[in-house]
């Protein structure tokens, strides 16, 4: 939406506050738009008194009054049938950033790998003399950019972020899709890939994971599988990265580990190429980039067993991905979170795979996969972390790992995946000091 016809609205509604909605008040008032009320379930502190605060369970109870709602993305229109019913026009930051910005973007989308893959990006262009910008997901308020001029902005973007539009802009990138989010799509797979195809749909180039292309039977990848042809041949093996049959770097001194990183590095040489910058040099580059917080940090050894943070892996796929990494090295594994109609059966076959002896269960998810073990496995059911933490000291042989890698979002304990990576640390100290 653009700004002129947001200045046309008479009564605004921002839809749940917290920092995204704190950026749209102060954008919204810098517009000096005027009859703006914020609704919320949770009672906010420090809003000045000309602004309307609706704060009740049933926030949306008169909803019809407003002719414009800006949107947190975290508000999926699929379970809120308020939404359906709404007959003014809903929008979302990312929308108006969108609508409004008119520099370059390079948008990132995947189910898993785009945080890494964006601020890598983020990284090599800056080394090389760019002026950038990064926007993180849901978490970097975007409009405070809108009328700054960048060389480039480089937007990870989630499915939610997508729905209902798809912007034209400079590079659009797809990594991977798989089964994640469907308590948002209200249980639909179909949605959920739309949203993300939705970002390769007006862009000037694409970049596509070919790998993708193949896993998945879906008219709208045909010709994104044509589209970079002399991106094609970027690919990493025997531990070097090629362009053809040409080896450009080794990855001996890169520090980013784990062969799904080196798909996010493929994937940024294949970015850097489209916008004709030469990849031959970027290695001293690479070599002063560090891997994101809890993804695979190796970070404790106590009692001689190796405590592996991996917080931030909430879908089967991403810890099938840290099983392979560390194989039989896994003594005890922590799963559990929100069930967004997962299906954990390769899991399980991981699991087997490279028998894991021990696994901790918290609910949701947890249950779901109780249900799937045999009488083989060594497990406990828990919603304590001290339990938790017990049990692994109990079972984990020394110099062995404990994995801290759900397999499902921390939301049906935790506030996020921090504030349960921050429980699971703080136990874990806790106990040392008992031994």
């Amino acid at each position: 939406m653009k700004i002129e016809d947001i200045q046309k609205k008479k009564n605004i509604a921002i839809l749940w506050f917290w920092k995204e909605g704190k950026t749209s008040l102060k954008f919204l008032q810098s517009l000096w738009c005027s009859n703006i009320s914020i609704l919320d379930k949770k009672p906010i502190n420090d809003i000045e008194s000309s602004v309307q605060c609706f704060f009740w369970e049933n926030y949306l109870r008169d909803i019809e009054r407003y002719d414009l709602i800006i949107k947190s993305v975290w508000i999926s229109p699929y379970t809120t049938s308020e939404l359906q019913r709404f007959t003014g026009e809903i929008t979302t930051a990312t929308e108006i950033f969108f609508s409004n910005y008119g520099g370059k973007v390079i948008g990132i989308t995947g189910t898993k790998g785009k945080s890494t893959t964006s601020s890598l990006c983020y990284h090599v262009l800056q080394s090389l003399w760019h002026k950038v910008a990064l926007l993180w997901n849901i978490w970097t308020p975007a409009l405070d950019h809108i009328g700054k001029k960048y060389d480039y902005v480089i937007y990870e973007l989630s499915s939610y972020m997508l729905e209902d539009f798809s912007p034209e802009l400079e590079i659009w990138v797809l990594i991977n899709i798989f089964v994640d989010h469907l308590d948002w799509y209200n249980g639909d797979f179909e949605k959920y890939k739309s949203a993300k195809i939705r970002i390769l749909e007006n862009a000037k180039k694409r970049i596509i994971n070919h790998r993708l292309c193949q896993e998945f039977d879906h008219e709208s990848f045909s010709w994104a599988l044509h589209y970079n042809e002399r991106d094609r041949d970027i690919n990493f093996h025997e531990g070097s990265f090629y362009i053809g049959d040409h080896a450009i770097f080794t990855h001996e001194w890169i520090h980013l580990e784990w062969e799904h990183n080196m798909e996010n590095i493929t994937c940024v040489l294949s970015i850097l190429r489209t916008l004709w910058i030469d990849v031959h040099d970027i290695k001293k580059i690479l070599t002063n980039f560090c891997a994101l917080p809890h993804r695979l940090q190796d970070l404790w050894s106590y009692n001689n067993i190796r405590f592996i943070d991996d917080a931030i892996s909430t879908t089967p796929e991403s810890t099938i991905e840290a099983i392979r990494t560390y194989k039989d090295s896994i003594w005890t594994i922590f799963l559990w979170g929100s069930d967004r109609w997962y299906s954990f059966d390769s899991l399980i076959a991981s699991l087997e795979k490279y028998t894991i002896r021990n696994i901790v269960l918290f609910p949701d998810s947890g249950n779901k996969i109780a249900k799937l073990l045999d009488t083989s496995y060594n497990f406990i059911e828990t919603d304590s972390m001290r339990t938790a933490v017990e049990f692994a000291f109990s079972h984990t042989q020394a110099w062995e790992i404990c994995l801290l890698s759900t397999a499902s979002p921390s939301y049906s304990l935790w506030e996020n995946f921090e504030a349960q990576w921050k429980d699971f640390k703080s136990e874990i100290e806790a106990f040392v000091k008992t031994m």
